[in-house]
């Protein structure tokens, strides 16, 4: 019995952020018997296995998306609709992303498709309750861009959805706080690949301590601001490496640590892999999430993980792979950091939990896994 599911992915697939998650795992959710097909504004990743269908013209896949990007969304649709239509497979499911139009989803069930949707966040509305709160705790003005009818949106979307992969127990409980029915909701993580974080590179050079890491948008969502504040406060010997782009606020209230000695910032790493293995714990108090892709990678390149419960994914446990902490429990966080800077025993332990553990989430395995459970549902809409 063959099956095919069409995706949907208003982002261009850069091979980076959320495009590189949608593409690794439809790439590993193909087999013989379940084929791939991505419409999407246009592609600078190559998917030998994937059917990527480009719906911007040639010359405006050249030029920066954000200049080319409105109106994209219709247009992309109506491929997307034309695409379902031409597929001969009876067994056919639409698997849509960042976002999709209530029109979509009513004529994908007028076609009687099983809709399958990414939730790779919380739902807006938890969302929003936790940003607002901590924007507001700095004194800062929220940057976030949620806005109440934006959680009124998805709520209304989410009720046509069939069903929802979930990378994170905390995205499913923000799912079932705003009504989503439990039998909708899908158990799923997020991957690693080995190949891309291998090598041999070191980036930033050795130094004296420890190596911390933070890698992401340096920002309030990832709790920038508060491992600036912990790893201050530890006092540990060492280093603290925060890799990303700097929301302004960060820069602007957290001026003094970041001036710190013991502090470096980088902008933009291509080889992600050097400075996973130039460290020795990744630090990520982050407040509001999906699955990290970056906790999954810290996991296989073997590094103790100090995060929240948002930050674990599916991935880390709690004095296993490392600490799973409340983001504001400020001594628990000071503890966790010396706990690890001061026992080598300890960081060799939960760095070889984390690689044995991170095994199990490569994405071939985790895309597999959801191929699964789409096949057990093409064709049982709730």
């Amino acid at each position: 019995m063959s099956f095919s599911t069409g995706v949907l992915m208003p982002l261009p697939l850069t091979g980076k952020g959320v495009s590189y998650t949608c593409s690794s795992l439809a790439m590993g959710m193909v087999d013989q018997s379940f084929s791939v097909t991505i419409v999407t504004p246009r592609s600078r990743r190559r998917l030998p296995s994937v059917e990527v269908i480009e719906t911007l013209p040639l010359w405006k896949r050249y030029v920066p998306f954000s200049w080319v990007k409105g109106g994209v969304a219709r247009g992309m649709e109506a491929t997307f609709l034309s695409c379902i239509d031409k597929t001969r497979s009876q067994n056919l499911a639409a698997y849509l992303w960042p976002s999709a139009s209530t029109e979509l989803l009513r004529e994908l069930k007028r076609r009687d498709i099983t809709v399958f949707r990414e939730q790779f966040n919380c739902h807006t509305k938890t969302a929003k309750v936790i940003l607002d709160r901590e924007y507001a705790k700095l004194g800062a003005a929220p940057m976030h861009g949620i806005t109440e009818a934006s959680v009124e949106r998805e709520t209304e979307i989410l009720k046509e959805i069939d069903y929802i992969f979930c990378p994170n127990e905390r995205v499913e409980a923000s799912l079932l706080d705003s009504g989503v029915p439990k039998e909708k909701c899908l158990t799923a993580a997020y991957g690693w690949d080995p190949v891309r974080l291998s090598g041999e590179q070191k980036i930033p050079s050795p130094n004296r301590g420890i190596t911390a890491i933070f890698v992401g948008i340096i920002c309030v969502r990832k709790g920038a601001h508060l491992i600036l504040d912990y790893w201050a406060r530890s006092g540990v010997k060492g280093r603290l490496v925060l890799a990303g782009k700097m929301e302004p606020v960060v820069k602007e209230k957290c001026a003094s640590l970041l001036a710190r000695d013991d502090v470096t910032v980088l902008e933009y790493v291509e080889d992600i892999g050097s400075l996973y293995r130039s460290s020795d714990i990744f630090v990520f108090p982050t407040m509001e999430e999906g699955g990290p892709q970056v906790t999954y990678e810290a996991c296989g390149c073997g590094l103790p993980v100090v995060t929240t419960s948002m930050g674990a994914g599916r991935i880390v446990r709690d004095q296993r792979e490392g600490f799973v902490l409340d983001p504001h429990d400020a001594s628990g966080w000071i503890a966790a950091i010396r706990a690890l800077a001061e026992d080598a025993g300890l960081r060799e332990r939960m760095s070889a939990a984390a690689v044995e553990h991170a095994r199990h989430f490569t994405w071939d395995l985790v895309a597999s896994q959801r191929r699964e459970l789409m096949k057990s549902r093409i064709g049982h809409e709730l």
